[in-house]
């Protein structure tokens, strides 16, 4: 086979993997997150201030991004669908980063394709890039980032070292996670100007330019007066949340689901320190993985995105590079593709079913029947309040040992559902996490759905 057909062999399996994507964004259910980021969105459009008026620990960039979606869609299903959209756009963006970043590093066209590959297959992508979350565009600028640093170094050009810099502190603004990546490019380059790699000004030019990039944010949060909020919900209380699932738990899942894939990148780091070939490349990638591993006590699959297509990269490499036959290399894409795809295939292509969808959409449309705008509801899981007022500052993440409950322990913040219910006077309240519906703030107040038994109507006064 002459490498120009197999490499049209390879584009014709990556188009098939993003065919099966789509439909796997399109049939799957929404979780909890997913109606967070478009609450929180709607709370921002109907004057809300972040922070300050109500709840939220992620910065704020994503949700302003949604803003023009819920403008233009209103409070209805189609916003949710839309915005899980947008996120198959950041997702292909990062795809089309991933495969410049791969020809950049190795001029191979067919280690491109097998990254695009190897990257849209690997668990926490698929899983969760499909899904209405900041973590996808924080993904997006990262990479693009760690792409114009490759640039950079290659050509020492300032505008690709500008571009790198914007690029990361968009990132961050997305979402603070993207500390660890600014942890590692600044270790690179910081060991580079000790070995007089590169030169002392560029280093002052990156930092000069992150910080004018987030400054401006910065600013508003100090002449708002909202600062405090900011770095008490983004820092103080992130990092006192205690580990709910451990670490492990996860990582077994990516290796269980991706075994080969990550056989590969293991593979590839060593063979890149051996040869010492793109050597930069390979360092920055582990200690991102590392730091991933050792800063975050949660490490829910979406904490991995930005690491996701540096290690496919580097995966594509070592089965490129050890793997000559052709056949043998599509032997070992086949059973790269095996897990993932039958996964998504299960919950798409195969299997077209929405009704987890429709049944969760029929509750947001049931409780919006009920209530009118100005209307307050209690929900407290986000699973059905989207676009509804909520009764107190905190609205989700109520868990024991979670937000609500670290915030108390560190202020002493007094939060009584009952009293909330009975000054509030919420049309729609759930069972959730309200120990006694006996109380006399519900009883004689409220009567049972007689369409969803874990939902109590207010009775008309």
């Amino acid at each position: 086979m002459s490498d120009r057909s197999w490499e049209a062999g390879l584009w014709a399996l990556f188009i098939f993997i993003s065919v099966t994507l789509f439909f796997f964004a399109y049939y799957h259910s929404f979780g909890i997150d997913e109606y967070e980021h478009i609450h929180s969105a709607w709370k921002i459009s109907q004057g809300k201030e972040i922070y300050v008026d109500f709840f939220q620990h992620h910065h704020p960039f994503y949700y302003y991004m949604l803003l023009p979606i819920i403008d233009t869609f209103g409070s209805t299903t189609d916003t949710i669908m839309v915005s899980r959209y947008l996120s198959l756009v950041f997702s292909a963006a990062e795809l089309a980063v991933t495969y410049f970043l791969a020809l950049a590093l190795f001029k191979r066209r067919e280690i491109g394709i097998l990254s695009l590959i190897l990257t849209a297959t690997l668990m926490p992508f698929y899983a969760r890039t499909t899904e209405v979350r900041p973590d996808v565009p924080q993904a997006l600028f990262g990479v693009l980032s760690v792409y114009f640093l490759v640039r950079y170094y290659d050509k020492k050009s300032i505008a690709s070292l500008v571009l790198s810099s914007v690029s990361l502190a968009v990132s961050f603004l997305f979402l603070q996670k993207a500390m660890v990546l600014m942890a590692a490019i600044g270790g690179i380059l910081v060991f580079d100007i000790f070995k007089k790699r590169i030169e002392y000004r560029h280093v002052i030019i990156y930092i000069a330019v992150f910080a004018a990039s987030v400054m401006p944010y910065y600013i508003y949060l100090a002449v708002s007066g909202s600062f405090s909020e900011y770095y008490t919900m983004n820092w103080v209380l992130n990092a006192r949340i205690p580990q709910v699932v451990g670490k492990l738990h996860y990582l077994k899942e990516i290796i269980v689901a991706n075994t080969i894939t990550c056989v590969f990148y293991a593979i590839g780091l060593i063979l890149l320190f051996r040869s010492r070939t793109r050597q930069r490349f390979a360092v920055l990638t582990l200690v991102l993985t590392a730091l991933t591993l050792l800063v975050f006590k949660n490490l829910w699959h979406q904490y991995q995105l930005p690491v996701v297509p540096l290690a496919a990269i580097i995966a594509a490499y070592a089965l490129y590079t050890l793997i000559t036959s052709k056949l043998f290399r599509l032997v070992f894409i086949l059973g790269v593709l095996y897990v993932p795809l039958s996964t998504m295939h299960n919950f798409g292509i195969f299997n077209m079913d929405r009704t987890a969808q429709a049944e969760s959409f029929a509750k947001i449309e049931y409780v919006l029947s009920l209530t009118r705008e100005g209307d307050k509801v209690y929900d407290g899981n986000a699973l059905f309040n989207l676009y509804r007022d909520d009764v107190d500052y905190f609205w989700f993440c109520l868990v024991d040992g979670l937000c609500l409950d670290t915030y108390q322990k560190m202020t002493g913040y007094k939060y009584d559902i009952y009293d909330l219910i009975y000054t509030q006077k919420p049309k729609v309240i759930s069972t959730f996490r309200i120990p006694s519906l006996q109380d006399i703030a519900i009883s004689g107040f409220y009567r049972q759905s007689d369409k969803y038994p874990d939902l109590y109507i207010r009775i008309d006064e």
